[in-house]
């Protein structure tokens, strides 16, 4: 039993994507952009009297993802909006039955409604203002990597071409789409259905200045100078954890070894695996992260 593995690349994605990131917040501080970054966009929007609402009563992401993925118009924005604005209650229900194990809520016109509310806003007042060169930067990653061979297994090539996310062949599972993303960097969203998985991995804006360090380089130093973050190394290349067993091993709180974990995971040291739709997170120690952490170091000194 396998999988597919295709890449996709537009900016509807992105849209989500950075809206998704200002209305939750979530994991801001282990975003690139961090906090400033929300409060740089958050004056812009009281200075234009706009208010997106109780983010408790946004509708779930996932199927906004699953709609764009399906959705006949990729590249024009307004084009989509309009396109999401005319699918009906019975459209909607169709699109997304078949994918989703859970529920359907009973709401789909009004969150149909929220959707392009929410995005409307969102390209007018941020994303159609955003550098161009972030969407370049995502559409040559994309075309990059769509046109390299597929030389290894699908599971071991979606946990390379991601940077340490390995999907097993669950059941039911026939296709796992990659797509270039910029402002969740360099945290990885995974969108699981039924038969389907949309990954979202980071893709870094290069560093113009020859004395700045990568972001990548940055983060396999930082995730290596602490005694804590090696001994989570040392546990995870002797076989597969949960984030529960490696608690076990630290007498911290939960919060700090979650810490750590996510300092390993965001440099590509620690492999997530799943191997279910529903299943708990497993990590792994990735030694490929250290022959990168090589290649970093002497790209910079050399450069």
């Amino acid at each position: 039993m396998g999988y597919r593995v295709v890449f996709e690349f537009s900016p509807l994605y992105e849209l989500v994507n950075s809206l998704e990131l200002f209305l939750s917040k979530k994991s801001i501080k282990n975003v690139d952009l961090g906090t400033d970054w929300v409060k740089q966009v958050q004056e812009n929007l009281d200075a234009h009297h706009i208010d997106f609402g109780n983010p408790k009563d946004i509708p779930c992401f996932s199927y906004l993802y699953l709609l764009v993925w399906q959705s006949p118009e990729k590249e024009n924005i307004d084009v989509f909006l309009n396109w999401l604005r005319s699918l009906q209650p019975g459209d909607l229900y169709e699109k997304l039955f078949s994918y989703v194990s859970e529920s359907l809520p009973t709401d789909l016109t009004v969150i149909r409604d929220q959707y392009v509310h929410l995005l409307h806003i969102w390209n007018e007042q941020y994303f159609s203002k955003m550098d161009t060169e972030i969407l370049d930067l995502l559409r040559e990653s994309f075309l990059e990597w769509e046109g390299k061979p597929m030389e290894e297994d699908p599971i071991s090539f979606v946990e390379k071409a991601s940077g340490g996310l390995k999907i097993e062949a669950y059941e039911g599972l026939q296709q796992v789409i990659l797509i270039p993303s910029y402002h969740m960097n360099p945290l990885i969203r995974i969108n699981k259905f039924k038969n389907i998985a949309q990954i979202l991995f980071p893709v870094d804006r290069p560093e113009m200045d020859p004395y700045q360090p990568s972001k990548k380089l940055v983060r396999l130093t930082k995730a290596l100078a602490d005694e804590n973050r090696l001994r989570i190394l040392k546990l995870l290349s002797e076989g597969p954890k949960t984030f529960s067993e490696i608690l076990k091993h630290f007498d911290v709180s939960k919060s700090t070894v979650h810490h750590h974990v996510m300092l390993l995971r965001t440099a590509g040291l620690v492999t997530a695996y799943h191997t279910d739709e529903f299943c708990s997170e497993f990590f792994i120690y990735r030694p490929i992260g250290m022959t990168e952490l090589t290649e970093q170091f002497n790209h910079y000194i050399k450069k």
